[in-house]
């Protein structure tokens, strides 16, 4: 029902497209356009640079979409789509109230008994981070600054570095705790937004895309996303879609508009592909946001994201943030927890788990979201153990997508992850020996698949 309503969206969105009225603010003078392969060319080529989506300059956005749309070369075009950051005024009333229902302190505790199989990368998309904050200075990785070209993705709005507390601020001294600050992770910023003149975090739809892309092309497991905005975009679903046919769960927030997704779509978390968790925001009582978004078929789960505290610029804190820009990284960290037990779990699985372990309990009014419930970070843990316990007794692996939970769209493939090849030296084993070796410990053990990126 819900892959299906999005598809049907996403139809229309791209029917109202081709009309000159453009539901969002662009960039004027730029349009994102896709051009049709080479004949010659089309049946060599795979996913790279060259099938992507180009931003070109134009002296008039809506008549060279008009000109351009009609064009035998040209696949799509669409407007440089202004995004905005999913945060609202950090004087939303506090509340002291523990978070009792998400099961943190067992999730620490589950962490702290069973450790880390191997290092989970998040990448935030986002405005950057205070790169020499104590609390997050030590799992920084490389990432990038599409804002302005540049390899140093350095805040100047103070979005990212609180979206990237809340992932994983260091605990236990004095600050604040991120969700997963006991899990062995990194977090790769990706900028794209800054500060503009009216003191809005904002930034262009074609940094957004390339911002993925990088973040895929660069070892990414789990991409975050606390932005959107109303108009739909084809270039940002290719961008996702590349995403997810390499292995990577896209976590992205609702929006904070009060409104039914179903209804009134919001981009990227309607998009029906299904390596996406669209995360509400809920309060400490227990109860949906007013500020969020909602959607029976759209919204996947909520998360804290009302009278939060994380990192800021200056190595400082800060207090009473909400939205669903900070829902979205609280999943985004349960998620990481998850993924540290099971690296090769596909995104699917991934997501999978993570909704279906939901708090589902008596007086909560999430029943306008998909999963009717919030994020809970020990029932995901201990999900995954149960899911990892039967595979090992099966002898099957936990990339299993649980279909009945969760299908694939229309059109879509089924798993996250790359190609066929058991490990990455199948393509060239040197012998026919070697590959039978390989093929018959396959049979024997049901060995998992390496993933591969890029």
């Amino acid at each position: 029902m819900k892959d299906a309503t999005r598809s049907i969206v996403g139809i229309l969105a791209v029917i109202f497209l081709s009309f000159p009225a453009m539901a969002s603010d662009y960039k004027e003078g730029e349009v994102i356009v896709k051009f049709k392969a080479p004949q010659g060319a089309a049946r060599s080529m795979i996913m790279g640079e060259e099938s992507r989506a180009v931003t070109i300059a134009v002296d008039d956005t809506e008549t060279a979409i008009s000109e351009m749309q009609n064009r035998a070369d040209v696949e799509y075009v669409e407007p440089n789509y202004i995004i905005k950051a999913e945060s609202i005024p950090s004087d939303w009333p506090y509340s002291a109230t523990q978070w009792g229902d998400v099961a943190l302190p067992e999730a620490w505790d589950f962490m702290e008994s069973a450790g880390s199989v191997q290092a989970v990368i998040i990448a935030v998309v986002d405005s950057g981070v205070d790169m020499d904050h104590p609390d997050l200075r030590d799992i920084l990785v490389g990432g990038y600054d599409f804002a302005n070209d540049d390899s140093v993705p350095e805040d100047d709005a103070g979005h990212g570095t609180r979206v990237c507390g809340i992932i994983g601020a260091l605990g236990n001294n004095g600050g604040v705790a991120g969700v997963a600050w006991n899990t062995d992770i990194e977090i790769m910023p990706v900028k794209f937004m800054k500060k503009d003149q009216s003191g809005d975090t904002t930034g262009s739809l074609s940094d957004a895309v390339n911002s993925i892309y990088y973040a895929v092309d660069n070892g990414a497991d789990i991409i975050n996303a606390s932005w959107g905005f109303s108009s739909y975009s084809r270039s940002l679903e290719e961008a996702i879609r590349y995403a997810r046919d390499h292995g990577v769960l896209f976590v992205t927030s609702a929006g904070n508009s009060g409104q039914d997704n179903d209804a009134n779509a919001h981009y990227p978390s309607n998009y029906s592909l299904d390596n996406i968790i669209a995360v509400a925001a809920m309060n400490s009582s227990g109860d949906l946001s007013t500020f969020s978004n909602y959607g029976l078929n759209s919204v996947d789960i909520a998360a804290p994201g009302e009278g939060m505290k994380s990192t800021d610029m200056g190595g400082g804190y800060v207090s009473w943030i909400s939205g669903t820009s900070y829902a979205s990284p609280f999943v985004a960290a349960v998620a990481a927890m998850v993924k540290s037990q099971s690296p090769e779990m596909s995104c699917q699985s991934l997501r999978n788990i993570v909704i279906s372990s939901a708090t589902k309990e008596d007086g909560y009014r999430f029943d306008s979201i998909a999963s009717n419930g919030c994020v809970n970070a020990k029932q995901a843990l201990l999900a995954e153990e149960s899911l990892d316990s039967s595979s090992k007794e099966t002898g099957s692996t936990s990339q299993t997508q649980n279909t009945a939970s969760s299908p694939a769209p229309s059109g879509e493939g089924g798993g996250g992850g790359g190609g066929g090849c058991l490990i990455d030296s199948c393509q060239n084993p040197g012998s026919a020996l070697t590959l039978l070796v390989i093929m018959i410990l396959a049979v024997l053990f049901r060995m998992p698949r390496v993933r591969r990126l890029g």
